[in-house]
């Protein structure tokens, strides 16, 4: 009978352990997925900051734009005006 109650003691210490491993593994799991949810979370925010900037630029160069082609209008008017005279 002793053997008996050594095998199941030793049965339930290594379901027990078992199920550790699998709850441990679970948890390594739900720790994993948070750190990667963390991890696209902050990626999409400095996408969004990228973004931002590029919109930004683009609005730079698009004034920019509208700058040099007025000035290119105004130089054209004053050629026309040299050529007058």
């Amino acid at each position: 009978m002793g053997k008996s109650l050594m095998f199941k003691k030793t049965g339930i210490v290594f379901a027990s352990l078992v199920i550790v491993l699998f709850l441990g593994a679970g948890c390594v799991n739900d720790q994993q997925i948070r750190e990667h949810r963390e991890a696209a979370e902050a990626a999409m925010k400095a996408a969004q900051v990228a973004a931002e900037r590029v919109e930004a630029a683009a609005d730079r160069t698009e004034t920019a734009a509208a700058r040099a082609e007025r000035a290119a209008e105004k130089c054209e008017r004053i050629f026309q005006k040299g050529l007058r005279k």
